[in-house]
């Protein structure tokens, strides 16, 4: 569902889809009522889904608007950015020396996640803030286009 929502953003075909079908029109019409109730959440989802580099501002007053240190909310904005883990290329694995193909050994710097992990308790206490909110929008959405389907 990440992915169908992330691409009906960018979508140029907005019309109406069949009637056993969800089209664009209908994701952006759940995360639009989903939104209604936490517009900081649609923010980060444009941001970290949709790739939409504008929304970390509207992302970063959101949180500051929680009451999070905006020291610690730009640490976090910036980490999250750019946290694809360098030396194995967010693939969370090894290469076999002198080929292209992934070895069965994970990467020792980001223990296989292919992410770098934020350092300080205070950073990865936000990181799960803001997953926690991906997560609580992503289950709106989901809840708005089941009743779509239900119709």
């Amino acid at each position: 569902m990440r992915e169908r929502i992330g691409t009906a953003q960018h979508s140029d075909d907005l019309s109406e889809a069949k009637t056993d079908d969800l089209g664009d029109v209908d994701i952006i019409r759940a995360c639009g009522m989903a939104a209604a109730h936490s517009p900081l959440s649609l923010s980060i989802w444009r941001w970290r889904v949709g790739g939409d580099r504008r929304e970390i501002f509207a992302v970063a007053r959101g949180l500051i608007e929680m009451g999070q240190d905006p020291q610690v909310v730009h640490r976090v904005l910036a980490h999250l950015a750019d946290d694809l883990c360098k030396p194995c290329g967010g693939r969370g694995y090894d290469t076999v020396p002198g080929t292209p193909m992934l070895s069965d050994t994970l990467c020792t710097h980001c223990q296989g996640t292919g992410r770098v992990p934020v350092q300080h308790e205070q950073e990865r206490e936000l990181v799960e803030v803001i997953a926690k909110l991906e997560r609580d929008f992503a289950g709106a959405v989901i809840r708005k286009l089941a009743r779509q389907i239900e119709l």
